[in-house]
C-alpha cells in the first residue's frame, strides 16, 4: 500500500472563504510603518468587546472556499490526508464546529486542530506540522507562511487574496484552494 499525502489545511481563508482577508495587508503595513512595530506578534482579544469584535469578524467565514468539492474528492479516493489546522483562539470554537456540522465536512478531516491555549497563531501551526509531520500545509496568512517556510520542512502553499497579489506580484502562490489542490496533485503525480 502506498503512503497517502498529508495535507495540513487552515481553516479561514483556506478552507472557508473569508472576504475580511484582503484589510490583512494594509493592517500589517499599518503596523510596521505608522506603528513601527516588528516582528511577528498577533493580537489575542481578552475582554468581551475584543471577543465579540473577533466573532463578528470570523461570522464573515460563510461559505466554503473554492476547491472544497476536489478536497472531498481527494479525501475519499485516499490521495490525500486532510487535516485542518486552526488558530482560532478558544471562544470561537462553537462558531466553529457549527461551520463544520452545516457544510458536512468534520468527516473529511483526519485530525481538527484547534488552538485551544490560545497560542501565538505562528507557534500553534508549527507545532501541529511538526506533531504530524505534513508533506504540504496551505495557508492564506503570508506572514505565518513566511514564518512557517524558515522554521519547517513541510512544502507551504500560499492562498493570496486580490490586496495580497496586487502588493506581493512576484511571490509565488494561488488564488483559492482549489489551485493549491491541483498543483499538490501534480506534484505527487
Amino acid at each position: 500500500m502506498s503512503r497517502v499525502t498529508k495535507v495540513g489545511l487552515d481553516f479561514d481563508g483556506v478552507v472557508a472563504y473569508n472576504p475580511f482577508r484582503v484589510i490583512r495587508a494594509p493592517i500589517t503595513g499599518f503596523k510596521r510603518k505608522i506603528l513601527k512595530k516588528r516582528g511577528l506578534k498577533f493580537f489575542i482579544p481578552h475582554n468581551r468587546w475584543q471577543q465579540f469584535l473577533w466573532r463578528v469578524l470570523h461570522e464573515s467565514s460563510i461559505v466554503p472556499a473554492p476547491g472544497l468539492q476536489l478536497l472531498r474528492e481527494m479525501v475519499k479516493e485516499r490521495k490525500i490526508e486532510a487535516h485542518l489546522v486552526t488558530a482560532r483562539f478558544n471562544f470561537l470554537n462553537q462558531n466553529l464546529e457549527r461551520w463544520l456540522g452545516k457544510f458536512r465536512v468534520r468527516d473529511l478531516f483526519t485530525t481538527v486542530s484547534v488552538n485551544n491555549k490560545n497560542q501565538q497563531p505562528h507557534l500553534f501551526k508549527q507545532e501541529i506540522i511538526k506533531k504530524y509531520k505534513f508533506d504540504y500545509y496551505i495557508e492564506d496568512n503570508l506572514d505565518v507562511v513566511e514564518y512557517l517556510e524558515k522554521n519547517n520542512r513541510v512544502k507551504i502553499c500560499w492562498i493570496y487574496n486580490l490586496v495580497d497579489k496586487f502588493l506581493y506580484r512576484n511571490r509565488a502562490g494561488f488564488g483559492y484552494l482549489k489551485k493549491a489542490l491541483q498543483w499538490i496533485q501534480d506534484q505527487e503525480k
